[in-house]
């Protein structure tokens, strides 16, 4: 009679756990998948993305109220030989995302190297901040974030570095010092935003 009732009591608890885990389980999965993306604000306002697809490699996520700069304006003002490949801009032409697949040789071993070189390239910046992180895939992704002065104004730039294909990709996100407060979570959001597709 003993065995019978411990063994009954012993069934019961392991049927209690099982049904607790149960409950549990599904609430944990409906918690992560209602999890939202953070609401990124400009002056008060919410700001909007869009998936933007990239020589279909990788993807970003965009502010909607960028458009793509146009040829005739790209040309207006780059006329050296550094002319970005795709160039997004607000209606003021202040704030630009620019975004250039290079044909400089580039690997994540290469990545320190690569970085190292351009830094030498920044005469009078104030760097602030340089790091290479690993994304989930093992890609690395190099990290520079300047301020220079040009002409009567100072730019923040916020700066990826990156290989496809064994070729470096930049990515620049670059506003006037002035606009740091409204600009600079919304141009954090589009860089973490970065995915790779291959």
């Amino acid at each position: 009679m003993k065995k019978k009732r411990r063994l009954f009591l012993i069934i019961l608890f392991l049927f209690v756990i099982a049904f607790v885990i149960f409950l549990l389980f599904p609430r944990k999965t409906t918690i992560q998948k209602e999890k939202k993306e953070p609401e990124i604000q400009m002056k008060g306002e919410p700001v909007t993305f869009k998936k933007y697809r990239i020589n279909q490699q990788f993807y970003l996520k965009i502010p909607e109220l960028f458009v793509e700069m146009s040829d005739e304006e790209v040309n207006k003002r780059y006329t050296n030989d550094f002319k970005p490949g795709l160039i997004f801009t607000d209606d003021s032409f202040s704030v630009n995302l620019l975004i250039h697949a290079t044909t400089d040789s580039l690997t994540n071993d290469t990545l320190q190297s690569f970085l190292d070189q351009y830094k030498t390239t920044l005469v009078g910046a104030n760097i602030t901040k340089e790091e290479i992180t690993t994304l989930k895939k093992g890609q690395k992704v190099a990290h520079l974030n300047y301020t220079i002065q040009n002409d009567s104004f100072e730019d923040t730039h916020h700066v990826l570095f990156f290989p496809i294909l064994e070729k470096a990709v930049m990515v620049d996100f670059k506003y006037p010092k002035e606009k740091a407060s409204d600009w600079d979570a919304v141009c954090e959001y589009t860089l973490n935003s970065l995915e790779y597709t291959i």
